[in-house]
């Protein structure tokens, strides 16, 4: 029997049973003898049958199917979260399609639009946007999203979060207590929660040691590599110490240094990102704020299946700490 024409008949008729019996095996909706089990697993590896997921679909209204929407793949602190997201959800059926925004309205928009037209049960989102204006009225409220690392003002929906301010300003008290005053403070894309998040711990704690200047914050990205004009910039101005808030940069920042022959943590002080459990090189010899990333991605995945199962809960507002971890 060719495998594209096996149908749950045939399984039923191979193994002896109804094709309600088959149904309960396959989905687990009702509660079949061992005995049973055996005979209709073994008719449905005999005929190579694979259930017709589409024709499921369409009776459960169910796709199984979750979007996670990310702005850089690349970036070890999302490919940790995915996993992580992935891992949660699959042990109650569901498969991950990953979207990559490449930190792009226009492209999270689309894919927002083009998924919410009932491709999928649900979005895990870490959206490029500053408001939830952006991207209202897109996703039916039917449709469950979880915000996670992100959050658009305004938006409706529940969130997973890192609280980064309290580490950040503890990073720069330390070092102001290790005798710097011209600290530079190279930034995220601006309008993204997480970037002014970091920046007004650095400005809080700044000025409430009457240090602050404006000229000491350069502006970069959260997607491509470090602008090298600013990390000029902030040593042409005489900083001794600078501090990096992303992951990317960080990295990027300590090669360049290397490269340049100026010594992190001897001949310049830094503070970075360690957003991922996966090596980084150069990390080992600057002062970092931890994320808790893969406790974040569980914490999402769960959410997403919690809001699947009781929609009408109230909104989740579920906040992580980062960790300022000095060099020495």
């Amino acid at each position: 029997m060719h495998m594209s024409k096996v149908s749950i008949r045939d399984v039923a008729a191979l193994a002896g049973v109804s094709t309600a019996t088959v149904s309960h095996v396959i989905n687990n909706t009702r509660y079949v003898k061992e005995e049973t089990k055996q005979l209709v697993l073994k008719s449905i590896e005999e005929l190579h049958y694979s259930p017709d997921a589409t024709a499921r679909s369409f009776k459960t209204g169910k796709k199984n199917l979750i979007a996670f929407i990310v702005p850089d793949i690349s970036n070890p602190f999302f490919a940790t979260m995915i996993e992580e997201v992935e891992n949660v959800i699959s042990r109650e059926g569901f498969k991950l399609l990953v979207i990559n925004t490449k930190e792009t309205k226009e492209r999270e928009i689309d894919n927002l639009r083009i998924l919410s037209s009932g491709i999928v049960d649900g979005f895990v989102l870490a959206s490029t946007v500053e408001n939830y204006s952006d991207i209202s009225g897109i996703v039916p409220p039917s449709i469950p999203v979880v915000l996670v690392d992100r959050s658009p003002l305004g938006a409706p929906y529940d969130s997973v979060i890192s609280a980064n301010y309290q580490a950040m300003s503890d990073g720069v008290e330390y070092l102001i207590k290790k005798g710097h005053s011209k600290i530079g403070f190279i930034t995220g894309i601006p309008r993204i929660s997480t970037t002014k998040e970091r920046l007004d711990a650095y400005r809080d704690t700044m000025e409430k040691h009457g240090i602050f200047s404006e000229a000491l914050i350069r502006t970069g990205t959260s997607m491509t590599s470090l602008v090298v004009e600013n990390l000029d910039a902030l040593l042409a101005l005489g900083c001794t110490a600078l501090v990096i808030s992303n992951n990317i940069m960080a990295i990027e920042t300590m090669m360049i240094l290397n490269q340049r022959g100026i010594r992190p943590h001897h001949d310049i002080d830094l503070i970075g990102y360690k957003d991922s459990e996966q090596a980084q090189y150069g990390l080992q010899h600057m002062s970092l704020i931890k994320q808790p990333v893969a406790e974040m991605g569980r914490a999402t995945g769960k959410q997403l299946l919690e809001r699947l199962s009781h929609p009408d809960m109230p909104i989740q507002r579920i906040i992580l700490p980062a960790e300022f971890l000095p060099v020495d």
